[in-house]
């Protein structure tokens, strides 16, 4: 009996949107982060402003025993007084960068959405590349909330690196790729399926796919003037194979599927979920685009 797990039906409505261009917006996604009081935001608005407005006073002190050593009359005075100022200032910028670097490291956060960032920013390095073969991207059906996988941040984004360098190497021009996540039910599986993966474990997936979906105007075709090569399958083989390689070490399972007459594949990422919360550390950067309001 013919495996129904990648049902077409299904996903009709997640590539209907490719031919109405008002519909083919990316989904934005927001890294949101608990505010309880221990998450390191909690006095973030006035550190960071307290943090920067220091620093903007010394930077000024500086300036100006610059501007005196150039405009003292007493020339060794000035050059004097312009190292004691300097040194003591240097010393002091050093210290606060310390002691925020040490407040970074002493008020983690809970990491949080790190699947559906981690294919935003995958996704965003690899662009040129898809409008180079005009290829439509469409970033939407991201479940919110997602939970951790337990696959180290690393790992996971050479899995979707390889993905997409294998949908690269074998969508024509005028494809189209789409991104889907979810929490996973394993019943959804085969009972051989099942024996590989924890009985009482849960998963989440990352469904990929990508299709030639014909639009009018617009035929389906490769790159003119670059012809097929032999060894393009191969390399997309070794690349998927690397790829579950790690995927299986880590008590996961790729899978996938072909629709020779929908011109459509499907792969399908299925990852096991991180049963505790993981802490990370904010960088200033963040605790600063925190405080104004900017979120990533």
């Amino acid at each position: 009996m013919e495996n129904n797990y990648f049902p077409i039906d299904d996903y009709k409505d997640f590539f209907a949107s490719l031919t109405n261009q008002e519909e083919n917006q990316g989904a934005t996604f927001k890294q949101e982060t608990p505010s309880n009081g221990q998450n390191g935001f909690s006095l973030s608005h006035h550190y960071v402003e307290l943090f920067n407005r220091i620093k903007a006073s010394l930077a000024a002190m500086q300036a100006y025993a610059f501007i005196l050593r150039d405009n003292s009359k007493d020339k060794e005075l000035g050059e004097h007084f312009y190292k004691i100022v300097n040194a003591d200032i240097e010393k002091t910028i050093s210290l606060l960068n310390c002691f925020n670097d040490y407040v970074n490291f002493s008020t983690p956060v809970i990491k949080s959405n790190t699947v559906n960032i981690l294919i935003e920013e995958v996704t965003q390095k690899h662009s040129s590349q898809f409008e180079e073969k005009k290829v439509k991207i469409i970033k939407k059906q991201f479940e919110k909330d997602l939970p951790e996988t337990i696959l180290p941040d690393e790992q996971l984004r050479y899995i979707l690196n390889s993905l997409i360098e294998c949908v690269l190497l074998s969508i024509p021009l005028y494809g189209s790729i789409g991104f889907l996540t979810r929490l996973f039910d394993i019943e959804a599986l085969t009972s051989e399926e099942k024996r590989q993966l924890q009985k009482d474990g849960k998963y989440l997936e990352i469904l990929v796919v990508s299709t030639s979906y014909e639009r009018s105007g617009e035929p389906i075709e490769i790159v003119p003037g670059v012809p097929a090569h032999p060894q393009q399958e191969e390399a997309t083989e070794l690349i998927l194979k690397l790829a579950k390689e790690i995927i299986k070490k880590n008590r996961g399972m790729m899978r996938q599927k072909v629709y020779e007459d929908k011109k459509m594949t499907f792969i399908s990422l299925i990852l096991p979920i991180e049963k505790r919360n993981v802490l990370r550390y904010p960088s200033s950067e963040e605790r600063l685009n925190k405080t104004m309001g900017i979120e990533k």
